[in-house]
């Protein structure tokens, strides 16, 4: 899973049908399409990023790197930026694992994470050292390339929910190396230093967006196998404050902050209920089931320079308990940089201030 595309058939966290998730992937990625023009060239990748929100199976498997060769912030700096190359290097670790198959070369270059959250960063290459085929101007839309995995999963020994968005991109269009990068948020908490297994399966390209049309350029299966090794940074921030979401009662359980992200876990004090849709599109009725109880709940985190990031925009997940009439949601993002936690002020939930200091 790497596009919009790919995650139409996986995008389950919010426990809608297929046809649905499908209807909403392709809402999604109209709006990013749209509103990625203001962003900074490293941020646009991310902005386009955000429209592949999607479930992962998390699932048990072996362990293994080799080949170390890279600073986690050499890797993550195209990504993230480089104002925070220390913390990147604190909590972020290289891998250096590889696969090659039809004469390309996978290698997993470096890992970062926290409780919830981890971002791998990838480099795909020929072994006969010539470069792909590629326009890397042709785009589906701010520097994000035409191109998808047919099969990808990464398996963390994780059973669960997750969402999270992956792409790819050229981070020095004269070499002959493009980059691809994978961000997740799990329902529950990561098996920091676990196991973790990626498959991937035939490099298509899809030129001028034409999806249907996509053309092979790499029939192969890639397997590599390492560790989920990085330092958990992130901290908890005070909760059990009651408010309201749309005049339902909520309770914050939970605010988890780090370098990478920002989760929320709440209560609502109302089972939501889907529809079915058997005309395999998302109806107008889920899609406000939705908004009202995960999209609609505002999230800002406000630096101590007064800046404002606004994260009410961030993926999420709804589990409706019907015996108690409630429902379990969480909703979080891996930011575009790096912070420092340091810098925080205060994260906002609803109508709730949170200082960072008291918590």
């Amino acid at each position: 899973m790497n596009t919009a595309f790919d995650y139409k058939t996986e995008l389950n966290q919010l426990r809608f049908t297929p046809e649905e998730k499908a209807a909403m992937t392709d809402r999604l990625l109209s709006a990013a399409q749209k509103n990625g023009s203001a962003q900074t060239s490293r941020r646009r990748w991310k902005r386009s990023a955000v429209a592949a929100v999607a479930a992962v199976a998390c699932l048990c498997v072996g362990a293994g790197a080799v080949g170390v060769t890279k600073l986690a912030s050499d890797t993550f700096s195209p990504v993230f930026g480089s104002a925070e190359t220390e913390i990147i290097d604190k909590i972020g670790h290289p891998i250096g694992a590889s696969a090659t198959a039809a004469g390309v070369t996978i290698t997993a270059d470096a890992i970062i994470g926290d409780k919830h959250h981890y971002a791998i960063a990838y480099t795909i290459e020929k072994t006969d050292g010539s470069a792909f085929d590629l326009d890397v101007n042709a785009t589906v839309g701010n520097g994000v390339l035409p191109l998808t995995f047919e099969q990808q999963d990464t398996n963390i020994g994780l059973m669960g929910g997750s969402h999270g968005s992956s792409y790819f991109y050229d981070a020095d269009p004269s070499d002959n190396a493009i980059q691809f990068v994978e961000e997740c948020e799990v329902d529950g908490n990561l098996p920091v230093g676990g196991a973790a297994k990626a498959v991937f399966r035939n490099l298509y390209s899809y030129p001028n967006g034409d999806y249907e049309n996509r053309q092979l350029l790499a029939e192969g299966k890639w397997v590599l196998k390492f560790d989920l090794d990085f330092e958990d940074t992130s901290i908890a921030l005070r909760a059990g404050q009651s408010t309201t979401l749309n005049d339902m009662p909520i309770t914050i359980n939970a605010v988890t902050l780090s370098p990478l992200a920002l989760r929320v876990d709440y209560t609502v004090e109302s089972a939501v209920v889907w529809e079915d849709a058997p005309s395999g599109r998302e109806t107008a009725y889920n899609r406000t089931q939705s908004d009202r109880y995960l999209s609609d709940l505002t999230v800002l985190l406000t630096m101590k320079d007064g800046t404002v990031m606004d994260l009410t925009s961030a993926g999420g997940s709804l589990s409706p308990n019907y015996s108690e009439d409630v429902t379990q949601a969480q909703k979080g993002q891996v930011f575009d940089t790096i912070i420092d936690p340091a810098d925080v002020e205060s994260v906002t939930v609803g109508n709730i201030v949170i200082p960072v200091d008291a918590s």
